[in-house]
């Protein structure tokens, strides 16, 4: 009998140490439930977490970032969990075989490597912005509209940037300066060089979405 309660007693100590404890799951119903109070407190529990595998998934492709892209891509993982009515976590089923850490883990890589294929995909725009960059800067506007419709869209967009901005892109992309060359003229790191590039990209991709939309309107 005391051999039995003692071996029933590891197996369940086990199974809360690898399964969801009352607290979480306790945090969880009061947060689906409405309790909006309790967001704080399920932030402070998983924020670690969010962060350990957003690091993860950049690691893992060897992506560059600064300390603004991991919160910006953090605060997109925190955005999909609040998103629908917490619909994410309204789809966590614990009889599945999942911690409700793992799943919010789960959430955050997939949000993570989303995010970064569509700032690659978004870069697309700004290649192209770059080939009729010349035609933009070389030529006098009539000109432009009638050789090329890139550099018509290269203009427009261009013209959203800050002076500064557009140098950048010039350099970066029209006359193609290496990034190490970028980073001595600026006295800043290369990272920094590279950071930026990764932004301006950002940047020209929602101007160009936006000036879609304006004329689809």
């Amino acid at each position: 009998m005391l051999m039995r309660a003692a071996t029933t007693a590891t197996a369940k100590a086990k199974g809360r140490s690898k399964g969801n404890t009352v607290e979480e799951m306790e945090l969880l119903a009061s947060l689906l439930a409405g309790r909006r109070e309790r967001w704080d407190e399920f932030v402070r529990r998983y924020e670690r977490l969010i962060v350990s595998c957003t690091l993860k998934v950049l690691r893992r492709y060897g992506a560059l970032f600064s300390t603004e892209d991991l919160d910006d891509l953090v605060a997109e993982a925190w955005l999909l969990l609040l998103r629908d009515d917490m619909k994410k976590l309204r789809q966590y089923r614990p009889d599945r075989g999942f911690r409700l850490a793992s799943w919010i883990g789960l959430i955050a890589t997939n949000s993570t490597i989303d995010q970064l294929r569509a700032r690659v995909a978004d870069s697309r725009p700004l290649d192209e912005l770059a080939d009729g960059l010349c035609v933009a800067h070389e030529a006098p506007l009539d000109e432009q509209l009638a050789t090329s419709e890139r550099a018509e869209l290269a203009r427009a967009a261009l013209a959203h940037l800050s002076d500064d901005e557009r140098a950048f892109v010039r350099d970066c992309f029209h006359d193609e300066r290496s990034p190490e060359e970028m980073a001595r003229e600026r006295r800043v790191s290369v990272n920094t060089i590279y950071s930026r590039k990764f932004k301006l990209r950002d940047k020209l991709a929602r101007i160009l979405r936006q000036m879609e939309r304006e004329v689809a309107a």
